[in-house]
């Protein structure tokens, strides 16, 4: 099982879907995610807009007007659904998101889409060395910003118009069905790409200010 800080265990809700929506308040929190809770849909919080039971988020949280902030572990455990990955959904249209992504190993693979419309919506991700799959990443106004750590381990497929598309791993290997996957779209601000055990500070020429 992957290790918990016990300073967080104690306080950290387990769970396999959790919908945190908010409007004008910041989301802000600890999670474990084990992807074989059945949790019967009767029990679950109406669907968002865009999406259905089939698509339906394992974690799931959005403020309209607050940042979000959230550091999630993900316990390698059989996914029950018809499903192969854990579904994380994070965003704010006019704020920043933050996540913090921990494994212990390739399992269980992750899809994450994360968005943001507004110039102070910077989207920061730290993944897991694990990490094995694609990440397409936009912005019309600001910068797509990747660790060196990340950036020896990519193939950049494309970088066009201001969407950066490319695939961490080997890409000999490439299984779309059972690789994680990232979506990063952010109109004004920037995303900033990096390995969960880095201190990744961009170089202040690249046009964002990163911490």
């Amino acid at each position: 099982m992957i290790p918990v800080p016990e300073d967080k265990s104690t306080e950290t809700p387990l769970s396999s879907d959790r919908y945190s929506p908010k409007k004008n308040n910041a989301i802000e929190g600890t999670y474990i995610l084990d992807p074989s809770l059945e949790i019967p849909s009767a029990w679950l919080p109406p669907l968002p807009e865009e999406e259905t039971e089939g698509t339906r988020s394992n974690f799931y949280a959005k403020s309209e007007f607050g940042r979000v902030t959230s550091e999630l572990y993900l316990l390698d455990r059989p996914i029950l659904r018809r499903r192969k990955k854990v579904l994380l959904n994070i965003s704010s249209p006019c704020w920043t998101t933050r996540v913090h992504i921990h494994r212990e190993g390739p399992s269980p693979p992750f899809t994450l889409h994360s968005h943001s419309t507004s110039l102070l919506g910077d989207i920061t991700v730290k993944i897991p060395r694990s990490f094995k799959g694609s990440i397409t990443a936009g912005t019309k106004h600001g910068r797509v910003l990747m660790s060196d750590a990340i950036s020896n381990q990519a193939s950049v497929f494309s970088d066009l118009l201001g969407v950066k598309r490319l695939y961490v791993g080997d890409i000999a290997a490439i299984n779309d069905e059972i690789d994680d996957a990232m979506v990063l779209d952010n109109e004004r601000g920037c995303a900033r790409i990096s390995f969960e055990d880095e201190d990744f500070v961009a170089n202040p020429d690249a046009g964002c200010v990163v911490g």
